[in-house]
């Protein structure tokens, strides 16, 4: 194939990226736009008063930082009484044998047996309600899944055999490890304020607490994040540039 070819070639495919990438780049910044426009003409109070009266004047989003503590905590039955929770997750292992059977060049075969502890289910337990500046709410329209936290389970859990430790076992072969959320727990979180109450915002499934502090949620949820897309941009053009290169060489 002649050069002349070659260079038309890689003219096209160079623009028909370019094309392909300005697409991207604003669709990327659409969606960060968005994403901050929410957030920025959201209320934003910490004031327990002014957060009560948005949700009874139904104000529409509204962005806090508070303490929330469980109604009733929980607990599994095999726990010390005076050990309950936010929520707790319980994971049953078993300790399992496995055999690999591997044939070499020569079609000699060879066997290998070995154990490991295999995970075979987890179970949870939420509190029903929780309670953050002086009302109560269903603990189902949020989220608190990223204060689960390990925790050896000689501390929570009633007899163990001369087993417990990290782990309560069952028996030898069988054990439980738990995670736990402690009954109060502060968070940063963006909900919609209507029919008196809470509920997640358009376009999410959950009220989702996070550890952030209150400034640093704002600043983030409010930035365009501009860098996010020259990143990806970047990555795009070396991919990019790259394929052109070899398909022109393979011409």
């Amino acid at each position: 194939m002649n050069s002349n070819f070659k260079w038309v070639g890689g003219i096209f495919l160079s623009v028909l990226c370019i094309f392909f990438d300005i697409i991207i780049a604003t669709n990327i910044n659409h969606h960060y736009d968005k994403r901050a426009s929410i957030y920025r003409l959201a209320l934003k109070t910490t004031n327990k008063d002014k957060f009560n009266y948005i949700i009874d004047s139904q104000q529409g989003n509204v962005i806090t930082n508070a303490k929330l503590t469980a109604v009733s905590p929980v607990k599994f039955r095999e726990m010390k009484s005076n050990k309950k929770f936010f929520a707790v997750s319980r994971t049953l292992e078993e300790y399992t044998m496995h055999t690999v059977t591997t044939t070499d060049s020569k079609g000699h075969t060879t066997t290998t047996t070995y154990w490991t502890w295999d995970n075979q289910g987890t179970d949870y337990k939420y509190a029903k309600q929780l309670e953050m500046f002086g009302r109560k709410y269903k603990l189902a329209k949020f989220d608190i899944s990223s204060y689960f936290e390990h925790i050896d389970a000689k501390k929570i859990v009633n007899g163990d055999n001369g087993l417990t430790g990290y782990y309560h076992y069952l028996d030898s072969d069988t054990r439980y490890r738990y995670e736990v959320v402690p009954t109060t727990i502060t968070g940063t979180f963006i909900a919609q304020a209507v029919n008196n109450t809470l509920k997640p915002v358009k376009g999410y499934s959950n009220i989702k607490v996070t550890h952030e502090k209150y400034k640093e949620y704002l600043a983030d949820k409010q930035s365009k994040h501009r860098l996010v897309t020259i990143v990806v941009i970047i990555i795009l053009l070396l991919v990019e540039a790259w394929l052109i290169i070899n398909i022109i060489i393979d011409w």
